[in-house]
């Protein structure tokens, strides 16, 4: 594996490694198939946030929090844990500022993993 540099702006990586026990072959399966859920769990989050549907929204929220904990992404789970206890709380008007930033932060996150699995 090349380096992990772009990566290291969004995860801890020395956490990551001893979570994978240091096996690179298995991190890299981990990173492939967040890249594969990501999309289907942002349209998730968006399609409760179009409805407007609080517990559908704390639900997405909560399962982009667990992938991204997964992955030690600690800021962008935190954003997730964010929008998943605000919409539990009931406080929508607060939820588009949220999911704004988070939008931001895993699209940077996204990026940086595309390159670094290109590298690879």
């Amino acid at each position: 594996m090349k380096s992990f540099t772009f990566l290291e702006e969004f995860v801890n990586l020395p956490e990551l490694l001893d979570r994978v026990e240091n096996d690179k072959d298995l991190l890299a399966e981990l990173l492939a198939l967040f890249q594969e859920d990501l999309p289907e769990s942002r349209a998730a989050l968006q399609t409760a946030i179009n409805g407007g549907n609080l517990r559908d929204i704390e639900r997405a929220a909560h399962r982009l929090k667990g992938m991204l904990a997964n992955l030690s992404a600690r800021d962008t789970a935190s954003l997730a844990a964010e929008i998943e206890s605000t919409a539990r709380a009931g406080n929508a008007q607060k939820i588009p500022e949220l999911v704004s930033m988070f939008d931001l932060l895993i699209t940077a996150f996204s990026i940086a993993l595309d390159s670094f699995m290109a590298s690879t």
